[in-house]
């Protein structure tokens, strides 16, 4: 939804969102499923980097299944310099930072005279992981091209306006097994910017592709299986992708993660249940061979797809597989559902994440706005607030 807000006036960040619950003219209407939280980004009015709820600055605060490999949010002079992780080598000769990407900051644009992207990132053995995840805001104005390419087996992108994705997984006879399918997911022409994500997740041979943290489609192969990429060769960002000739940023926010390792040690895991009392949930886990385990680590979800860190605690290799481990956590948020997983990072350094499991609060807590951010804002904002039943709801942006 945009504002129409005078440039250069005193009162632009002072801008004020009031519900109502009333009829009248106004803009948009939205109906809602009972209990969440609601969360929305609007388009060219706050940077919503494609870290999803991890922070307000996005970024390295994304989803901490795994660590960083590399992240590019193109706020510098040069379209090669990374936020975190290695920089890229090269890219298209006209390709530049620009103006107008997600939440009008900046993005890569491919230059005015048509040329692609094609930005080329290093393919060296921090990339050769047995999981990857993989998260880019695209913006889309041309057919077909990669968001994501390494060699001949990976490559992640759009064929004719449709998601695809192919990539390969090692089999049990030292060759791979392809994977490869064009989605039922047409990505619409439009100025917005909208988040694709791909993780692959080795400890349970399941590939998932997101769109704004929602699922359009999956794959489940055989658990313990990593991908077959090692000494791929380099990464391009962008191949075949100029953006429809039009010189505006096409994508913005690249997020490059582990997600965790095939391991010996991934069925360890013999029990993690949740007990829900007023806002806090105490959480229970046992496990075999402690002694192999290095640390845990809880994470929390508020829709089931970006998880945030809570907590770490070491393993206790003196623990009996009739012990448990405990942990108590305090909601803050008031969503009515909650999502929680265990991380588990063994003595080698590898680490296996555990699906997730979810507890339900009961509430009586109304209409509410939970964030407006960032504040103040110049042209665009991220607001979040909390439905308790089905209904309608209306938005008014008024500047006093």
């Amino acid at each position: 939804m945009k504002g129409k807000i005078k440039p250069g006036t005193k009162q632009k960040n002072k801008l004020s969102l009031r519900l109502m619950l009333v009829a009248g003219v106004l803009s948009l209407s939205f109906v809602f499923t009972i209990g969440l939280m609601v969360y929305f980004n609007f388009d060219n009015l706050s940077k919503s980097r494609a870290t999803g709820y991890g922070s307000e600055n996005g970024g390295n605060n994304l989803n901490s299944t795994g660590d960083i490999i590399t992240e590019f949010t193109w706020e510098n002079e040069s379209p090669l310099v990374a936020t975190l992780g290695p920089d890229a080598r090269s890219c298209g000769k006209q390709a530049h930072t620009a103006l107008g990407g997600r939440a009008s900051t900046k993005g890569i644009a491919p230059g005015p005279d048509g040329q692609d992207i094609n930005l080329e990132i290093p393919g060296n053995s921090l990339f050769d992981q047995e999981g990857i995840d993989i998260s880019i805001d695209y913006r889309r104005n041309e057919e077909s091209g990669s968001f994501f390419t390494r060699g001949p087996g990976f490559n992640f992108g759009m064929d004719n306006g449709y998601l695809t994705i192919s990539y390969r997984v090692e089999n049990d006879r030292n060759a791979f097994i392809s994977v490869k399918e064009k989605t039922e997911y047409e990505i619409p022409i439009e100025p917005t910017f909208r988040t694709y994500r791909f993780i692959y997740t080795p400890s349970t041979g399941k590939a998932e592709i997101f769109v704004n943290s929602v699922i359009v489609w999956s794959h489940k192969g055989d658990a313990n299986k990593p991908l077959y990429w090692k000494n791929s060769g380099n990464i391009i960002i962008g191949k075949n992708m100029n953006g429809g000739g039009i010189d505006r940023p096409v994508f913005d926010n690249l997020v490059i993660r582990s997600t965790g390792s095939v391991s010996l040690f991934a069925e360890t895991l013999l029990n993690f249940m949740l007990e829900p009392k007023d806002l806090q949930v105490k959480i229970y886990w046992s496990t075999t061979m402690n002694e192999q385990v290095d640390y845990f680590t809880i994470e929390r979800s508020m829709n089931g797809v970006d998880f945030s860190k809570i907590t770490t605690l070491k393993s206790n290799p003196n623990l009996s597989e009739t012990g448990e481990y405990t942990y108590l956590d305090k909601v803050v948020e008031s969503s009515t559902v909650v999502y929680y997983r265990l991380r588990q990072t063994f003595l080698n350094g590898k680490f296996v994440t555990h699906p997730l499991s979810a507890v339900r609060f009961k509430t009586d807590k109304g209409l509410a706005i939970e964030t407006v951010k960032p504040h103040p804002f110049q042209q665009s904002f991220d607001l979040s607030y909390f439905l308790p039943h089905s209904g309608r709801v209306w938005i008014q942006m008024v500047d006093p």
